[in-house]
């Protein structure tokens, strides 16, 4: 497995201008399904987003299914995809995976939270949400572990995740989610993806933003812990 890469952040796909432009990049969703799935496999994504790893996964003739909290984004996805039916809308946190096949790779980038943070990014950050980290954490692995028993053999759970930095400290959110999806599922290590391209500094600090220029893959399988 390589362990660095280096893409572009470019964004290949425009989504409406009132959405705050946050999600992950083409290359890399494109990049990791190719090395970590093949043609016809299922793939899964819980927190879909605006559907950039659904709409790459058919693309690279994969199928696509996923789960989305904001009803509005999950209509965006749908419109993107050619099997819209297979994007429901839902909670990560309370899904019902019987409703969905078992899956061969999941890739996912699940909603990031900085120590300080006092609302729930479950809930996308609603001022009226309470949460704390701990308990974010702990959503997290009772997430990952459903996952795991729904997962095809020997299928791939691979996390888009960052470290953040915020009024100079910074919260080990890569490594926390890693000790977290650890818990019931195989963890084979990391993959350290540079960034080159638009600057976001005025944002979140560094080239992919969050105080950074890189971000990580971290790849997982779903045949138990050792």
């Amino acid at each position: 497995m390589q362990t660095f890469l280096t893409l572009e952040h470019d964004r290949e796909t425009d989504i409406p201008a009132e959405y705050d432009d946050v999600r992950t990049p083409e290359a890399y969703v494109r990049h990791f399904l190719r090395e970590f799935s093949e043609s016809g496999d299922t793939v899964f994504d819980p927190f879909a987003g605006f559907g950039t790893t659904l709409t790459v996964a058919e693309e690279l003739g994969r199928v696509p299914y996923g789960v989305e909290y904001e009803e509005d984004r999950v209509e965006l996805v749908r419109d993107r995809i050619d099997r819209p039916e297979n994007v429901r809308r839902a909670s990560a946190l309370d899904l019902d995976f019987d409703r969905f096949p078992a899956f061969d790779c999941c890739l996912t980038s699940p909603p990031y939270m900085e120590r300080s943070m006092a609302v729930n990014p479950f809930r996308n950050y609603a001022a009226e949400s309470e949460s704390d980290y701990e308990a974010y954490l702990a959503d997290l692995t009772d997430l990952f572990a459903r996952l795991a028993d729904h997962a095809a053999a020997d299928a791939t759970v691979l996390v888009d995740i960052s470290n953040m930095k915020h009024e100079e400290r910074v919260t080990t959110l890569a490594w926390d989610v890693a000790d977290a999806v650890s818990e019931s599922l195989r963890f084979e290590g990391e993959v350290v993806v540079g960034w080159e391209g638009e600057e976001q500094t005025e944002r979140d600090g560094g080239t992919y933003g969050y105080g950074y220029d890189h971000s990580y893959c971290l790849v997982f399988r779903a045949d138990g812990t050792e």
